[in-house]
């Protein structure tokens, strides 16, 4: 990857800034850059790292689910309640952790109910 994820929506943002009516121009040389430097693969990362700056700029968190087994949509719909509009809700499964969920916030902040944890905290 030439540049980081990070820089590619920071720089994308700025020129949305800059020029409010032309976003689609803007979206369109910008995929065309990313393309050029050969970091088209990287596009998913690119998209999560605009979603954490504009949840940012929003006021809001980016909150972490990691689950043993994936969550129905019922349940995902309810833990996405306890949190602002505002926040940025990510969901995925983490088999590693055996059972139980991991509440990871703005990446510092960490509720762990796993079963891992507990295992660990028992022999440790």
């Amino acid at each position: 990857m030439k540049h980081k994820p990070e820089i590619y929506a920071k720089a994308f943002l700025e020129a949305l800034n800059a020029l409010p009516g032309k976003q689609e121009e803007i979206s369109k040389r910008f995929l065309e850059t990313v393309r050029k430097n050969g970091d088209l693969k990287s596009a998913g990362k690119i998209l999560k790292a605009l979603g954490v700056f504009l949840t940012g700029e929003r006021g809001g968190r980016v909150i972490s689910v990691e689950s043993a087994r994936g969550m129905q949509d019922a349940t995902r719909a309810k833990f996405s309640e306890r949190f602002q509009k505002e926040d940025l809700v990510e969901f995925s499964v983490n088999p590693a952790l055996i059972a139980g969920a991991r509440v990871t916030v703005n990446n510092s902040r960490e509720l762990d109910f796993s079963f891992k944890r507990k295992l660990n905290k028992l022999f440790k």
